[in-house]
C-alpha cells in the first residue's frame, strides 16, 4: 500500500510542529522577577557605596566574572580584587534595564543593557559606558540565589 504524498506531508507537518511546540520556556513569575530584579540592584548599589562584601558576597565561591575586554575573573578572591581596584579607581552611577529573566530549576539568568557614568577619582574625567550583561544564577546551599556567571559587554566612551 502507497501512502499518497499528500497525507505523508501532513503527517509530517504536524509532527514537526507538535516538536516544536512541545517547547514551554521557563518564565518567571511576577514575584521571581522581582527578587532577581532586587538582586541585580543590590549588586549595583553595594558597588557604588564601594560596600565590596556585600558585593562579592552576591557570587558562588567558584564565580566567573567576565569583563568587556573578556578578560575572565574567577572565585570570590579574585572578583574582591577585582572589585578594590574598579572601586578605588572610580565612582560609578549604574543603570541597569532587563529585557529577559528566566528560571528553570536551580537556575536562572537576568539578560539585559546597563548605561555607566565613571567618574576617574584621580582626575574627576567622567566617562559613559553602555552595553549589554548576562548574569546567571544558581541555588546556593541555603537556597539563596548567588552568581555563577556574570558577563559584561559594552563600550567607554
Amino acid at each position: 500500500m502507497r501512502i499518497p504524498f499528500a497525507i505523508t506531508l501532513a503527517i509530517l507537518t504536524t509532527w514537526t510542529a507538535a516538536a516544536q511546540t512541545s517547547h514551554v520556556p521557563y518564565p518567571v513569575s511576577k514575584s521571581s522577577a522581582e527578587t532577581f530584579a532586587a538582586l541585580r540592584d543590590a549588586w549595583a548599589h553595594n558597588l557604588h557605596v564601594k560596600n565590596i562584601d556585600a558585593s562579592v558576597a552576591e557570587y558562588a565561591p567558584d564565580g566567573d566574572f567576565i569583563d568587556p575586554g573578556g578578560s575572565r575573573i574567577s572565585g570570590t578572591q579574585g572578583i574582591h580584587h577585582l572589585f578594590d581596584t574598579v572601586t578605588a579607581t572610580y565612582d560609578s552611577d549604574l543603570t541597569f534595564t532587563s529585557k529577559r529573566i528566566a528560571q528553570s530549576g536551580s537556575l536562572a539568568f537576568d539578560s539585559g543593557t546597563y548605561d555607566e557614568t565613571l567618574i576617574v577619582r584621580a582626575t574627576q574625567k567622567s566617562q559613559h559606558a553602555t552595553g549589554s550583561y548576562l548574569t546567571i544564577y544558581q541555588r546556593g546551599p541555603k537556597s539563596q540565589w548567588l552568581i555563577v556567571q556574570q558577563i559584561w559587554t559594552g563600550t567607554v566612551n
